[in-house]
C-alpha cells in the first residue's frame, strides 16, 4: 500500500484512540493489516523485478511519504490531540521505513528476528498488477476516504475536531 493511506489510517487511530498507550501499537498494527487490502504500490508500478528500487520507484516513494506527512500535518495542525496523531502516522509507515530506507532498515534488518518479520510483512501482502490498477488504487481510495472523515469528524461532545465549540442555533442571541 502506498505511504499516505498507511500514514492517514495513523493518523485517524491516534484521532480515535486518544491514549497513547492504545494508539501507538494499535497504528503500528494497522500496517498489517491495510497490506492485506489488495493495492497497487510504488513497486509494483515502476519498481525492478529484482534488486533495488528504481529511480522512478525511489521518486513516487519519496514523493508519497511527503504528500502523506503533509496531509497529516494539515489535518492534525488545529486538533487537540494532534501528537497522538503526528505519531500515529509516523507509526502506520513505519514498517516500511524501517524495511525500505537506509541507513535504518539495513542496521534493524540485522537485528535477530528482524528476517521473520520481514518474511511475515512479505507473506501477507496483497500486490495487485498494474494491469489491475482500477482495484489497487480503489482500496486505497477507500481508506484515505475513511481515515479523513474519522479525522475530521465531530467530537460527541459537540465540539469540532479543532477544539472549537459548536455554533449555537441562536447565534449567541438570548431569549428573554
Amino acid at each position: 500500500m502506498m505511504a499516505t493511506p498507511h500514514m492517514m489510517a495513523g493518523a485517524a487511530i491516534g484521532r480515535a484512540l486518544r491514549r497513547p498507550w492504545l494508539a501507538y501499537p494499535a497504528a503500528l498494527a494497522s500496517h498489517f493489516v491495510l497490506d492485506i487490502v489488495p493495492h497497487l504500490d510504488s513497486h509494483g508500478m515502476f519498481g525492478a523485478t529484482h534488486g533495488g528500487p528504481t529511480r522512478l520507484e525511489a521518486i513516487a516513494g519519496i514523493s508519497d511519504f511527503l504528500v502523506g506527512a503533509l496531509l497529516v500535518g494539515l489535518v492534525a495542525s488545529r486538533q487537540r490531540r494532534r501528537r497522538v496523531m503526528v505519531v500515529g502516522g509516523l507509526l502506520g509507515i513505519l514498517v516500511d521505513l524501517v524495511e525500505y530506507v537506509p541507513p535504518l532498515g539495513p542496521w534493524l534488518q540485522s537485528w535477530s528476528g528482524a528476517e521473520d518479520l520481514i518474511r511475515f510483512h512479505h507473506g501477507i501482502q496483497h500486490n495487485v498488477t498494474v494491469a489491475q490498477w482500477p482495484l489497487g488504487f480503489a482500496t486505497q481510495g477507500v481508506v484515505l476516504a475513511i481515515a479523513l472523515a474519522l479525522c475530521l469528524r465531530r467530537d460527541r461532545t459537540g465540539r469540532t475536531a479543532e477544539g472549537g465549540k459548536r455554533a449555537s442555533a441562536t447565534n449567541g442571541s438570548s431569549v428573554r
